[in-house]
């Protein structure tokens, strides 16, 4: 049995996004990549992700050189390391710093709390004090080998020059090039075969093509000098190279430990990559038990083709989702597309999708395709049967169960029993989505309430749309498509007639099933609607009423604070007058405060805080409201259920409004009502509206046929808003303007279903 990520084709996933991997190290981590199912984990690393991928938005992505140092750091602890092993761990030690370097010059936080790299500064200095960019040692690695380089030169400049000298004297009757060869470490000239005629010296080597490699004695001691000063240069060479391995093996567990976020660093630049041209989702990571998704694509079908049909998945008021329709029509794909979500989720992939809110997942277990073994000798069923029961062990509340064609494999009608079997027991103990060509068990599902989703099909065309309905059950079309595969007509026609008189009864329940599902699917789609409406309008006024509060909070504290002004300069004034004991400078002086004090708190002269009575209605800052209580000179006032405190000086009374007569609520001999009104004149837009709403809402369990709503002319605005709510209600038949007699263009009169 394969194994979920073998199922879901989890590996083609990492191969795709292994395609933008710069480093070996980056590669490993890919190879290394599994999903962790822990809620808090996912949502962390997706933070990460985030802060990388924003980051490589605004200051670009980087570009990895594939320095690969495991197999010198292994080879450190055997042996010496030689100039181009230690030139490499340099370069790889270059790269980090460079990284981090660049980093911190625009958002180091990133670096330091993400990558995190531990660099031996004190190895990489000596790399590069000691080795050059070619990979050689520099002459400046220690004083003791520049010494020994200069008096090298100067002796080869020497023993050059007195074998030029030599050519152009003694030797030029034998020499057969003009050149000076170094054979076996020791200068020596090209000769012909008779130069002891002419020359003092001994043979080092034969010529190729004739002539011997004569040392002439006069350079003889200058050679043995030249060797010996070449072997003291290999000897502090050895000393340097074991040197710096022994740095590098004292610095191994920091530079296997920068591997790693190396790798790590180079996986966030692969995920980039991998998805900068696609839409970023907004992840929402939740305790509850959902999976909820917008705009879902298949990653690898979005790879290879051009343009990919996304889909939604809703699991956020159920555990379990029974898909229906035709053969090829997506279903197979959508199973696989869940469950590469999930597993994208857990392994902190970038996923293909506009919105998704997910759950905890302990696991995701799927049985996709043809499990037949014929090693095994079980048969397609049997095998299912097989992986089913498997599941069925492990699986627990937070597991999702993927299954295709369930009960497939078997004749039709046990097929039918074992799949209603399966889903039965499935339910409750864990998420599953099965596909399934048994329409009966659909609809059965569906009446006891299990949600149901199905591939929508062209029937002109006998095309799938791949396009995927929730609270639908599709239809096969198995009669339909023989014809687009040009079959014989009488084998089309007998598979139509005896399709149509074994299914006649069942026909007709489906199709008026088909029909009820369908208004409520819309019936469905409006109250969500309305819903929302409801939602922004509430905020609005959540929001209108915040403000007023900080608004009215700020008043109270101004007038505090001018209070306490107030009062300390009547403190003050009292105390200087009592010592001046002069009465009528004290009278004018507290006139003077009393009229400072009556323009800081907006007082008339003869205005009186007598003339309000609890129950006046009054208007505050635009609002209406009542009085509810009186005390000493504030007032507090209920405006449409909100309690407001406010000084009475504040306050105007609200002028009369000369209400229009209510036409009488009519009952009938059945004690059904049939008529009723609103009046939303003096109301803003939004809270007219959702005065509207509320009132609609009340009439659905009511028995009221037709309403009368009272908006007047004005500018139009309340006008308009009731036109435009009234339109998309559910509960509204029709409406028109009201009579001249009962109030024309200002009312509306409405007709209920």
């Amino acid at each position: 049995m394969r194994n979920a990520l073998d199922t879901l084709e989890y590996d083609k996933l990492k191969n795709i996004i292994k395609n933008y991997i710069q480093t070996q190290y980056g590669a490993n981590a890919l190879t290394n990549l599994k999903p962790v199912f822990d809620i808090k984990k996912a949502e962390s690393d997706f933070e990460i992700l985030n802060e990388f991928f924003s980051y490589f938005y605004k200051w670009g992505s980087f570009v990895l050189e594939d320095v690969f140092i495991s197999n010198i750091i292994e080879d450190a602890f055997v042996g010496t390391l030689n100039e181009k092993e230690l030139l490499k761990i340099g370069i790889f030690l270059n790269m980090l710093k460079n990284i981090e370097n660049e980093f911190n010059e625009h958002e180091s936080d990133i670096c330091q709390n993400f990558i995190a790299f531990d660099i031996p500064y004190y190895l990489f200095d000596e790399i590069v004090k000691a080795i050059d960019e070619h990979g050689f040692i520099k002459d400046s690695a220690t004083s003791y080998l520049f010494r020994l380089r200069e008096s090298i030169k100067t002796l080869k400049n020497d023993i050059t020059h007195s074998l030029k000298n030599f050519i152009h004297s003694k030797a030029k009757e034998v020499i057969i090039d003009t050149a000076v060869f170094l054979k076996r470490s020791r200068y020596t000239l090209l000769l012909q075969s008779n130069f002891k005629e002419y020359v003092n010296g001994r043979i080092i080597d034969i010529g190729k093509g004739g002539g011997f490699f004569v040392e002439p004695d006069s350079i003889y001691k200058k050679n043995n000098e030249l060797e010996e000063l070449i072997l003291k240069e290999e000897s502090e060479e050895r000393k340097i190279l074991t040197a710096l391995t022994h740095i590098v093996r004292k610095n191994s567990a920091k530079l296997r430990y920068n591997e790693k976020r190396l790798g790590f660093f180079d996986l966030q630049i692969a995920k980039f990559e991998y998805s900068k041209n696609q839409q970023q989702p907004i992840i929402k990571f939740s305790d509850k038990p959902v999976l909820f998704a917008k705009g879902v694509k298949h990653p690898i079908l979005n790879h290879i083709k051009d343009s990919v049909i996304s889909v939604d998945i809703n699991l956020k008021n159920s555990k379990e989702l029974i898909i229906t329709g035709p053969n090829t029509g997506g279903k197979t794909v959508f199973l696989k597309t869940v469950g590469l979500l999930i597993l994208s989720l857990f392994s902190n992939i970038p996923p293909i999708a506009s919105e998704i809110e997910i759950g905890r997942f302990s696991g995701v277990f799927a049985i996709i395709g043809d499990e037949q073994n014929i090693l095994e000798s079980l048969s397609s069923f049997s095998a299912k049967m097989i992986g089913i029961k498997n599941i069925y062990n492990k699986i627990d509340e937070n597991s999702m169960v993927l299954l295709d064609e369930i009960g497939s494999g078997t004749s039709p009608d046990e097929g039918e029993a074992v799949a209603y079997s399966i889903i039965s027991n499935l339910t409750g103990k864990c998420f599953f989505i099965t596909t399934t060509h048994y329409k009966k068990l659909a609809y059965l599902l569906y009446s006891k309430g299990y949600k149901t989703a199905a591939f929508r099909f062209d029937e002109l065309t006998l095309k799938p749309t791949y396009l995927l309905e929730y609270g639908k059950i599709g239809q096969s079309y198995g009669t339909d498509i023989l014809k687009t595969l040009n079959m014989p007509q009488e084998i089309i026609s007998t598979a139509v007639e005896f399709y149509k008189n074994s299914e006649t009864v069942f026909n007709k329940l489906e199709q008026s099933m088909s029909k009820k599902m369908e208004q409520l699917g819309e019936r469905e789609k409006v109250l969500s609607d309305l819903k929302k409406r409801y939602e922004t309008l509430l905020a609005n006024e959540r929001e209108i009423k915040e403000k007023l509060i900080l608004n009215t909070k700020k008043e109270e504290e101004s007038k505090k604070r001018e209070y306490e002004k107030l009062i300390f300069e009547l403190q003050s004034e009292l105390s200087c007058l009592l010592k001046e004991k002069n009465i009528s400078k004290a009278h004018k002086s507290i006139a003077k405060i009393k009229e400072k004090a009556d323009k800081t708190f907006n007082r008339e002269k003869n205005s009186s805080y007598e003339s309000f009575q609890v129950g006046d209605m009054v208007v505050f800052n635009g609002l209406k409201g009542t009085i509810t209580t009186i005390k000493s000179n504030k007032a507090s006032i209920d405006a449409d259920g909100k309690k407001i405190v406010t000084f009475l000086s504040n306050l105007k009374k609200a002028p009369k409004v000369k209400q229009e007569k209510k036409k009488k609520i009519e009952i009938a001999s059945s004690n059904k009502f049939e008529s009723l009104e609103i009046n939303l004149i003096g109301k803003r837009r939004d809270e007219a509206e959702i005065e509207l709403l509320r009132f609609m809402d009340s009439l659905s369990t009511s028995f009221v046929k037709t309403v009368r709503i009272v908006h007047g002319i004005g500018s139009g605005i309340l006008k308009d808003m009731v036109k435009e709510t009234l339109s998309s209600h559910p509960f509204v038949k029709n409406f028109h303007p009201a009579r001249p007699e009962e109030g024309g263009d200002g009312a509306t009169v409405v007709h209920l279903k």
